[in-house]
């Protein structure tokens, strides 16, 4: 929104810069916009109509995949470029439009990210976070300003195995190949990485490993990740969890303090293709400690940590009786829209709220956000999806949404 806007935004409010640079072409031809947003612990993603990849905000370990600091003014000798313009405003990451990099997906984390290619090809950038601290981007660098590829996949004559779906948690990355295969990467003292990493071995674990699903004859189809799990749907259906468990938010179920923490992928309860009738979940996306499930049928499954609305699910849900814990839902239930004869086509997570939207363009916003992240006005929680963008009147249809650390990002058209 540019360096003169700093305080809070509590509803959603239009870019005129992104509308500005729609009108002089910036975005692919006059008149072409945004195709895709990310949000990140404390900076933003955007791709635009031509494939090209923006970001903004703090930089501080790298998020941006760009320098921001002493980059010599072109057009004043001797002088350098603003550093509040370079980084308030939305920039086009000039590594990638120099090799033709064609971005259709970006995900970031807290100060990590990456963009998919249409051609399958992977570029990461940033810096992660262990808990002791700074972890840095590979064995020996801190800081990774320029989008890189770090992935080696093997390819056999007629057979070339590419990037097809990429995640992120908050300092961990996991990775879906046309062939089936998952890999991770990034911090993994939560299991976020689906293996052991060792104390004294921690930089280990910014090297990208295969995960395996019970069996490897099992094939992924879709991945997920909140901020320190990760996810898998598979080709018959089963939803796979790793990870930080400690209020419920993988679905595999909680008994006892020994399901804290799953190491290796183990299955979801209750969102299998035969639980669910035939429909199956194509999306997940999960916040500190809670997770959302979206299936083809355009319904969403909830479970974590419930507290603070996260959920979505009203207090006298029947999912709620007879719980383990008062302050979490450890297998996923069925959450109620406002609108059941209205899917929702897509969901997204904060570290404690959530949003969606319907495939006639309403978006709803539920969970706790104390910096206006829910776009509700003054109000820090809502217990059950609220409409923010209605289906009916109005002049914007939402398309898409990204809900990061303490912001959201949204993309609108006009009905």
């Amino acid at each position: 929104m540019g360096p003169d806007v700093l305080s809070e935004l509590s509803k959603p409010k239009r870019s005129t810069w992104v509308e500005q640079q729609s009108q002089s072409g910036a975005f692919g031809g006059v008149g072409a916009g945004l195709e895709a947003v990310a949000a990140g612990g404390l900076h933003s993603v955007f791709i635009d109509e031509k494939g090209s990849a923006w970001t903004c905000g703090v930089n501080d370990d790298a998020a941006l995949g760009r320098v921001t600091k002493d980059v010599p003014d072109p057009d004043k000798p001797g002088f350098f470029l603003d550093v509040d313009e370079l980084t308030s405003y939305p920039h086009p990451l000039p590594s990638l439009i120099d090799e033709n990099f064609r971005t259709v997906q970006v995900v970031a984390g807290d100060s990590i990210c990456a963009a998919l290619s249409a051609e399958g090809e992977l570029r990461v950038w940033g810096s992660f976070r262990g808990d002791e601290g700074s972890l840095g981007f590979a064995s020996g660098l801190k800081h990774q300003f320029k989008p890189t590829p770090i992935l080696e996949l093997p390819h056999k004559p007629g057979d070339v195995e590419k990037v097809s779906s990429i995640a992120a948690g908050a300092n961990h990355v996991v990775v879906l190949t046309t062939h089936g295969h998952i890999y991770t990467w990034g911090a993994g003292e939560q299991a976020q990485l689906g293996r052991k990493v060792l104390e004294r071995r921690k930089i280990h674990g910014t090297v990208p490993e295969k995960v395996t699903l019970g069996t490897r004859g099992r094939k992924a189809v879709a991945i997920g990740a909140g901020s320190y799990h990760s996810f898998a749907i598979d080709d018959k259906g089963d939803v796979w969890g790793w990870g930080l468990n400690s209020m419920g938010q993988l679905g595999t179920g909680y008994e006892s303090s020994d399901d804290a923490i799953v190491q290796l992928p183990k299955r979801v309860q209750n969102l299998s293709k035969e639980e669910l009738g035939g429909d199956v979940v194509k999306y997940i996306e999960g916040g500190a400690h809670h997770t959302l499930f979206l299936t083809a049928a355009g319904k969403v499954y909830a479970c974590g940590r419930s507290n603070g609305g996260q959920l979505g699910l009203a207090d006298d849900d029947v999912a709620f009786k007879d719980r383990i814990d008062p302050d979490f839902l450890p297998e996923p239930a069925l959450v109620a829209f406002p609108d059941s004869d209205d899917p929702i086509a897509t969901v997204s997570t904060g570290p404690h709220y959530c949003m969606a939207i319907t495939e006639a363009g309403a978006m709803y916003s539920w969970g706790q956000g104390t910096q206006s992240e829910l776009g509700a006005g003054d109000e820090e929680e809502i217990r059950t999806p609220r409409v923010i963008v209605r289906k009916e009147g109005g002049s914007w249809a939402a398309v898409a949404v990204a809900c990061g650390g303490q912001h959201a990002l949204g993309l609108f058209k006009k009905k």
